[in-house]
């Protein structure tokens, strides 16, 4: 009887037995795997979605797309893994550590994949002459602060009251190791481990706030001397993706040139980039487009079915 066996059976839980594997396992490498530096990494929310093998609720994917791996039962499915694999995490926060390390060794990460310090501090080291950063990364992602961006907070944007590390800044603290400008430290990464593609997310209210949007897109731009085509940053709604909730989050993505075939090149610097070569995704859900043609909406109610009440 497998694990899979034991959630029908009503032994296990969905929710942790199935996603989490009983035992630790190595994972199978290969030459064709994606090198993954993650930034900013929290509890790893991003590096599990690039690396698949999770589960998720059946009614948030595509029945179109081959990503299913396993049928869990009536509601839920695990899909497939993918060939991306995390090289590298960091984060300040040592709640997020032990999030990250809890799940990811289960899947055979050893702890020190993951830098407890914060990016300032490792660019500095690489510049020293430590041995930081691994070689032959493919992709590079980070959710830089959003903190001093979000309309939930006091949008001091760049002039961040915050430093580095999360504290409130001294007089003497340089101005560029402030939390608002943290993105620019994820730019020296990109300039030190020269990625073909990087990710950076960040919430909705940057987009308003001033001209951070176009300055953020710019200094992406410049990585290892001007050598990315950093496509126009587009707002998202995870609802229009099959997630069960209304979150929207502003997308950088920017793409080695280098890299790229010549008409693959020309298409990406169009204005209006051609669907063919366009790589954010459409919607696959009705959210924000009332469109018969998209899956409903994936609501709460569709992921606490079936849940245990407290105390049970």
């Amino acid at each position: 009887m497998d694990r899979y066996d034991l959630v029908e059976n009503g032994i296990c839980d969905v929710l942790s037995d199935c996603q989490i594997p009983m035992f630790a396992y190595k994972p199978q490498t290969s030459e064709n795997d994606l090198k993954m530096l993650s930034l900013f990494s929290g509890c790893g929310g991003m590096d599990i979605g690039f690396e698949g093998g999770f589960i998720c609720h059946k009614k948030s994917i595509d029945p179109k797309k081959n990503w299913i791996d396993n049928v869990i039962n009536n509601d839920w499915v695990q899909l497939k893994k993918t060939k991306f694999v995390t090289v590298f995490a960091n984060d300040i926060l040592s709640e997020a550590r032990i999030a990250w390390l809890n799940y990811m060794q289960k899947r055979g990460y050893d702890d020190d994949i993951y830098h407890f310090q914060s990016i300032v501090d490792l660019v500095k080291l690489h510049k020293q002459g430590v041995n930081i950063f691994p070689e032959n990364v493919d992709i590079v992602t980070g959710g830089f602060p959003c903190q001093d961006f979000s309309v939930a907070g006091k949008r001091k944007g760049f002039d961040s009251t915050k430093n580095h590390e999360g504290k409130l800044r001294s007089n003497t603290e340089p101005t560029e190791e402030t939390r608002g400008k943290l993105y620019f430290w994820m730019k020296q990464v990109i300039d030190i481990v020269k990625p073909k593609i990087f990710i950076a997310e960040n919430v909705k209210g940057l987009v308003n706030l001033g001209e951070v949007k176009e300055i953020i897109q710019k200094d992406f731009s410049s990585a290892d001397d001007n050598g990315y085509i950093v496509l126009d940053p587009k707002v998202l709604h995870a609802a229009d993706y099959g997630v069960p909730e209304s979150r929207e989050r502003v997308i950088f993505i920017g793409i080695r040139k280098s890299e790229l075939k010549e008409e693959a090149y020309k298409a990406l610097m169009e204005k209006e980039v051609p669907c063919e070569y366009n790589p954010y995704p459409n919607p696959t859900h009705d959210f924000s487009s009332k469109n018969s043609e998209l899956m409903p909406t994936v609501v709460c109610r569709d992921i606490f079915k079936g849940l245990k009440e407290p105390g049970e």
